[in-house]
């Protein structure tokens, strides 16, 4: 049986690294893609145990997709800057969408913030973000966006390789015919894009019925966001994020997006940080540095709940998306009395 990693990001990965001058090597590694791609069928087949019919049948159909190697090189969260990344997702198309989709799921949000202690603006932010609430989640076909990843993509080889073994394993778990899963040109699927290790280890069956549906059921979809928040370290005694002014050169001097804090609320208060000391001093802390926003005197601090989001896409602008979204949602909601 394949060992799952730890922790892995759903929508994710993507933000991680930029390779942009392999994609000019591409056209001319044919030979290097012919061997990866020989030694993934005979790993599937020799040490995970899956039919060898059944696997010559799937390679003899996927295919090799060169695009996705440019798309996956630049991710907007490297490439643009906080307010061009943030008006991708704040718009009002996207919060009345998602007004709609609480006002319809409304005693399923209130569960899963029951049983799990997520809250729903959180649920709704992340889900808006990822897909649209489930309008948009992927025109490619899963298996070749992972195996061209797998096969083509030497940065990162090894992590779609060990997500497109994952994505055997999954079809063969929950009886999915794996040429009909649309997802990401990563490979992320459902409403809440899930990659296929997280699937495996954080989907769970919301409605009972004895399957995993992150397509189409959202007592699946929004059960499994929260496991998934919960499983990565969510605490809902701790926060979330503070906003504080504080003048741009000493935010600047203290800002990073890294994604390991090495500092809490004891540290920058004691650096004459202003934040509310009733925080947990204990819990993380650091000065978020946003692309664009170094002129700026509004700070954003992230705290431990802000990381447990980063688990889910590993980078900074993407928590605050999530965030922001889920509390316009909110304002509007509180206004109709939700």
């Amino acid at each position: 049986m394949l060992k799952q990693p730890k922790i892995l990001t759903i929508s994710f990965i993507l933000s991680f690294y930029m390779f942009p001058a392999f994609t000019n090597n591409i056209e001319n590694s044919t030979d290097d893609i012919n061997i990866a791609r020989s030694e993934l069928l005979n790993e599937l087949i020799k040490d995970h145990g899956f039919d060898e019919q059944y696997v010559n049948n799937v390679f003899n159909e996927v295919i090799f997709l060169p695009e996705l190697i440019d798309s996956i090189s630049r991710p907007a969260e490297k490439t643009k800057s906080w307010k061009e990344y943030q008006a991708i997702f704040l718009t009002p198309k996207r919060i009345a969408a998602g007004v709609i989709f609480a006002n319809k799921h409304k005693v399923l949000l209130n569960r899963v913030e029951q049983e799990l202690g997520i809250p729903r603006k959180i649920l709704l932010g992340i889900l808006g973000v990822e897909t649209s609430f489930g309008t948009i989640q992927g025109r490619y076909e899963v298996v070749n966006s992972l195996y061209t990843l797998a096969v083509g993509y030497p940065p990162r080889s090894k992590f779609f390789r060990q997500e497109l073994i994952n994505l055997f394993y999954l079809c063969r778990e929950q009886d999915f015919s794996i040429s009909s899963i649309k997802g990401s040109y990563a490979g992320a699927m459902g409403a809440p894009q899930f990659i296929a290790s997280s699937y495996r280890n954080y989907a769970i069956d919301g409605d009972g019925d004895g399957k995993i549906n992150l397509f189409e059921s959202w007592d699946d979809i929004l059960m499994s966001i929260g496991n998934y928040l919960n499983s990565n370290g969510w605490d809902k005694s701790k926060n979330i994020m503070a906003t504080i002014l504080l003048d741009s050169e000493k935010k600047n001097r203290l800002a990073s997006a890294t994604l390991k804090p090495e500092s809490n609320v004891k540290d920058l208060i004691a650096l004459g940080i202003p934040l509310d000391l009733t925080l947990k001093q204990n819990q993380k802390a650091q000065i978020i540095y946003l692309k664009g926003e170094e002129d700026e005197n509004n700070v954003i601090v992230g705290l431990h709940n802000f990381y447990v989001i980063t688990t889910y896409n590993r980078n900074v602008m993407y928590a605050l998306a999530v965030i922001e979204l889920g509390e316009s949602i909110e304002k509007i909601l509180s206004r109709n009395v939700f």
